[in-house]
C-alpha cells in the first residue's frame, strides 16, 4: 500500500510537472534606450541704440552745454539686455582713445557712463563714471538670468579752451562673460 501511494504521488507529481511545462510561457522583454545632452555656458548680450550722434549747434543749446561743462546723450540709451544660463559678468571699456581732431586728442575720461537697473545685479556705474581703456564691471550675478535690462546714459565733458571744432569719435565695448561653475 505504501508503494501504491508513493507511485500515485510520483505519477501525480510527474503529471503536474508535465502540465506546467506544457503551459505557454509569457515573459516580458525589455530594451532600454538612453538620451544624453551637453549644455555649455551660453550667454547673449543685446544692445539697443548702440550708436549715438550728438550735434552741438551754434546756438543757445551749444553755448548752454559748454557753460554746463557737458553734453548728455540720449536718455536711457543704450539699453543692454543680458541673457545667460550660468554666472556672468557685464563690463565696459573703450577700445581706443577719441579720434584726433587736428593735433588734439580729447581725454578718454571725458566720456562718462551711468547705468540704471532694478535687478540688484548692478555693481558699478550708479553715478556718471569716467570710462577707460581697461574693463570696468557694470554688473555680475552668480546664476543665469533672462532679459536682465540695464539702461545706459552718456555724458561728455566739454571745455571751452580744449574742445576745438571737429568730429570726435570713440568706440565703447561692452563684454558679457561667463564663468563655468
Amino acid at each position: 500500500m505504501k508503494t501504491l501511494i508513493t507511485l500515485k504521488i510520483f505519477c501525480l507529481s510527474y503529471l503536474l510537472l508535465g502540465m506546467i511545462l506544457l503551459l505557454p510561457v509569457f515573459a516580458d522583454e525589455e530594451e532600454t534606450s538612453g538620451m544624453a545632452m551637453n549644455i555649455p555656458s551660453i550667454s547673449k548680450l543685446t544692445i539697443t541704440g548702440p550708436d549715438q550722434i550728438i550735434d552741438l549747434l551754434q546756438d543757445a543749446s551749444g553755448e548752454a552745454a559748454y557753460e554746463a561743462g557737458f553734453i548728455k546723450g540720449k536718455n536711457n540709451m543704450p539699453i543692454l539686455i543680458v541673457n545667460s544660463n550660468t554666472n556672468w559678468k557685464l563690463s565696459v571699456r573703450v577700445s581706443s582713445g577719441w579720434r584726433r581732431v587736428d593735433k588734439y586728442r580729447k581725454a578718454i575720461a571725458d566720456l562718462k557712463l551711468r547705468i540704471k537697473s532694478k535687478t540688484g545685479h548692478q555693481t558699478g556705474f550708479f553715478k556718471f563714471t569716467p570710462l577707460s581703456l581697461t574693463e570696468q564691471e557694470v554688473a555680475t550675478y552668480a546664476t543665469g538670468v533672462s532679459d536682465d535690462i540695464y539702461y545706459g546714459g552718456y555724458r561728455i565733458l566739454l571745455d571751452w579752451e580744449r574742445d576745438i571744432p571737429g568730429s570726435y569719435r570713440i568706440i565703447i565695448t561692452y563684454t558679457l562673460s561667463t564663468r563655468s561653475p
